[in-house]
């Protein structure tokens, strides 16, 4: 593997736990978790600025997503709020004493979802409360729209509840399988519901016809599931590469995936398909980050290991166009690469 000196274009020091990064829905915006409750807001382009920070919470946020143009978080303070651009953030619903573990908005940004331990909650434009509390049998491990935005996924234990996210009453339609459910994740086509569990696994449904899928081997907790475009791979973290499964072809059963990155026994932490091309940026737990093609050509590291605590790479976000990745060190530091900073680092 080709090992260049880091090729970061600019850094910006937080001196604080970086928990997250999110782009906005139009890859324009970048927002940065911060462990002191701040949110740390930037364009999402090789144009040197300083981030704008707000104060978000009175502890920390527990989750952080694109919502339209801005962003939404919530927090262990019980405050779900909305970030966009500059303004002050808007508290839309506050619960003191409970956590709001996940938070998530369609792609317009017209109706978010929260959990609050069992209970699932929806805020739709035009309305000033959220609607009454959905139960689970477990508290929620995560939730996702589905990509029209007409259904919402929340995993938990034993399985995931798929939910109407305009219906007033309802029952949901459970994916059922046994053990503890986390991130979830649709299919862009919205065919295919996927979950990383517990016990470092990944379970899927197809619902056409409930086939299932079960992707095993994992060495640790499976924190990234995304989509290449048009959803021809499912590139995930916990194993020492990147395990990219495919989804063409008739599916991943039977198939090996791909494994990109280098294998040095480390585990990735984070995994972030570029927007447009093959290539997946690959975030390693001793802050190493590589370009990896997917056409079978060697990596590219852009950032060598980090020898101190909490250099695990703890977010890893393209814009929309392709040449600006930002990533995230868990000791505080956000860096941007460019694509003439990756150029310029291999020609040395």
């Amino acid at each position: 593997m080709h090992t260049p000196p880091s090729a970061i274009e600019r850094q910006w020091p937080f001196n604080v736990r970086i928990n997250a990064l999110a782009g906005s829905g139009s890859g324009a915006m970048l927002a940065v978790a911060l462990g002191d409750g701040r949110i740390a807001l930037l364009a999402a382009h090789d144009e040197a600025e300083e981030p704008h920070i707000v104060q978000a919470h009175d502890g920390v946020s527990l989750s952080l997503a694109p919502c339209g143009n801005g962003f939404v978080s919530g927090g262990d303070d019980g405050r779900l709020v909305r970030i966009a651009g500059h303004d002050d953030p808007k508290i839309l619903f506050q619960q003191k004493g409970q956590w709001i573990d996940h938070a998530a908005a369609d792609h317009a940004g017209t109706t978010i979802a929260f959990a609050i331990g069992k209970n699932l909650h929806f805020l739709r434009a035009g309305e000033q409360e959220p609607g009454a509390a959905l139960a689970h049998p477990s508290s929620i491990g995560g939730l996702a729209f589905s990509p029209n935005g007409k259904r919402l996924a929340a995993s938990h234990h034993n399985g995931v509840s798929l939910w109407w996210t305009k219906a007033e009453s309802q029952s949901p339609v459970i994916l059922p399988w046994k053990g503890s459910h986390l991130a979830v994740s649709w299919h862009p086509d919205g065919k295919i519901v996927m979950t990383a569990m517990q016990d470092h696994a990944l379970h899927g449904w197809r619902l056409g016809d409930m086939n299932e899928m079960r992707m095993q081997g994992y060495a640790g907790k499976i924190s990234a599931l995304r989509w290449t475009p048009r959803g021809k791979w499912l590139v995930t973290s916990g194993a020492t590469q990147a395990v990219c499964w495919p989804f063409f072809g008739g599916g991943p059963w039977g198939k090996t995936p791909l494994a990109l990155g280098h294998d040095r026994g480390v585990l990735v932490s984070d995994a972030a398909p570029h927007p447009k091309d093959d290539l997946v940026a690959v975030g390693y737990q001793d802050g190493m980050i590589e370009l990896a093609p997917m056409d079978g050509r060697p990596g590219v590291m852009i950032h060598p290991p980090v020898d101190t605590q909490g250099s695990a790479v703890t977010g890893l976000v393209w814009n929309a166009a392709g040449d600006c990745l930002f990533a995230a060190l868990e000791s505080g530091y956000l860096m941007l690469f460019t694509a003439d900073s990756v150029a310029r680092t291999v020609r040395q």
